[in-house]
């Protein structure tokens, strides 16, 4: 974790971001950059790339930023992100280097950009400072691109810091449900944890990809993805919330109570499973949810969760371990 840390988190804090602003996107972890975001899930138009890089102490300037870093050329931190326009052309709309550490670059005006600049970009440079920069991308280029990049270069100053970067994520998460309305119901350390996970995973991920798909799957997350795992969050907390009023149903229905003990652990297993995203829970879900959407007026028709729960066993036929309880998951989320 300690490699990828900081570049984690920082790029779960760019998702949320995007989420925030309710953009469509496709987020690729540490693949051609520590992280590419696609304007588009599915029929990408345009894409950014960012350069992810923390440090105790200091300033970034053009100098430090376009220092060598190993043999070959690309070698700079700016020249590799350059080098994007070679592969991806107009395609790019934004070469972003992300830090902790504040810049200190020359503006237009003479002046220079200190830690309360938290995002500049490039037009807003002086013009000796873009000619710098230039220069240092172009001698670190193995070959010139045929789209120059220059003007889309931007240096931006992440309020993530070097320490407690899990605490200020949650706590980044946490704002981001306060606005959007639920918060009470968001279990913050579960979901961070769920979060953090898959994108740390996805970042280690090293093999040649086949597939579209399996590219999609192995290294990447987009807007309907972080949707779900906040669906799957919130709807496991109102489930176990509820579970009082639910064994109202199932002692109606004639459940004991060692059945009603028995399908609970089934449940939160499932909730934990399908929050974890293992792919058979997952699998389970989407199943679920196809024939949701295929039979409203069947589950408008129930007037009990077991009703729904066999409904929906009738129609999703699986040998899931935790079936039972899955069911009754879903059922509850279905009419709630």
């Amino acid at each position: 974790m300690a490699r990828y840390g900081f570049q984690v988190h920082a790029s779960i804090l760019k998702m949320l971001d995007l989420h925030r602003n309710g953009s469509d996107y496709r987020a690729v972890f540490d693949h051609f950059d520590d992280l590419m975001v696609f304007d588009s899930a599915n029929q990408p138009e345009k894409v950014d790339f960012y350069q992810i890089k923390s440090q105790d102490k200091g300033e970034w300037t053009l100098k430090a930023m376009t220092a060598k870093k190993g043999k070959g050329k690309p070698a700079t931190f700016l020249g590799r992100l350059h080098h994007h326009m070679a592969t991806f052309d107009n395609m790019v709309s934004r070469l972003v280097f992300v830090s902790n550490l504040s810049f200190k670059l020359r503006l237009a005006d003479g002046t220079e950009t200190g830690p309360d600049h938290h995002v500049v970009r490039s037009h807003e440079l002086h013009a000796d400072e873009v000619a710098a920069l230039k220069k240092a991308v172009a001698n670190d280029a193995p070959k010139p691109p045929a789209v120059d990049g220059c003007d889309l270069f931007a240096f931006e100053r992440t309020s993530l810091g070097i320490n407690d970067q899990d605490k200020f994520v949650k706590g980044s998460l946490l704002d981001y449900f306060h606005k959007r309305g639920g918060a009470d119901h968001v279990p913050v350390i579960s979901l961070y944890e769920t979060l953090q996970g898959s994108v740390f995973t996805k970042t280690g991920v090293t093999q040649e990809f086949t597939t579209e798909a399996e590219f999609y799957d192995r290294k990447t997350l987009c807007r309907a993805d972080i949707e779900a795992m906040f669906a799957r969050a919130t709807g496991g907390r109102r489930f176990t919330e509820s579970w009082t009023a639910i064994q109202v149903d199932l002692t109606a229905a004639g459940m004991t109570t060692i059945q009603m003990l028995a399908l609970h652990n089934a449940c939160l297993r499932y909730i934990r499973a399908r929050s974890a995203g293992e792919s058979a829970a997952a699998a389970f879900n989407a199943a679920c949810q196809d024939a949701i959407v295929a039979h409203p007026a069947e589950i408008a028709a129930c007037t009990t969760l077991p009703q729904v729960a066999a409904r929906l066993g009738d129609w999703v036929p699986s040998d899931y371990d935790h079936r039972n309880g899955a069911l009754f998951v879903e059922a509850f989320e279905a009419i709630t």
